[in-house]
């Protein structure tokens, strides 16, 4: 549970990118039925609900984001100080980590790791 105004702020960014981690789920999934190459539009992951950026990736670099499910990939500038650590800088997004609560919240949200408890259960 939230204990101060900044794990409040926190545990809200994290709900928010984790809605945009899951559009982007669907959009490269769409774009492997597809057998899309090179770049994608992805959607900027930031915590900002207003926010329609697109980021271009590769699927790898996707497939590299996605293996740690407190990162986001969101348009420099974007980030947001205390909520969030820059733990990347590609030259078209930079990689956050989620932080505290919100990282426990984001790892709950990952959409790759309900879709694992699934089919484990």
């Amino acid at each position: 549970m939230a204990t101060s105004e900044l794990d409040v702020r926190r545990l809200r960014a994290a709900k928010n990118q984790s809605l945009f981690r899951e559009v982007n789920e669907q959009i490269e999934e769409i774009s492997e039925n597809f057998d899309a190459d090179g770049m994608l539009d992805f959607i900027c992951e930031c915590a900002h609900q207003t926010c329609a950026e697109r980021i271009a990736m590769s699927q790898t670099e996707y497939e590299a984001l996605r293996r740690v499910p407190t990162h986001f990939a969101v348009k420099r500038g974007h980030e947001i100080e205390g909520v969030e650590e820059i733990v990347d800088s590609i030259p078209r997004y930079v990689v956050v980590a989620k932080i505290g609560i919100a990282g426990q919240t984001a790892m709950k949200l990952d959409p790759r790791r309900t879709q694992e408890d699934a089919r484990s259960g």
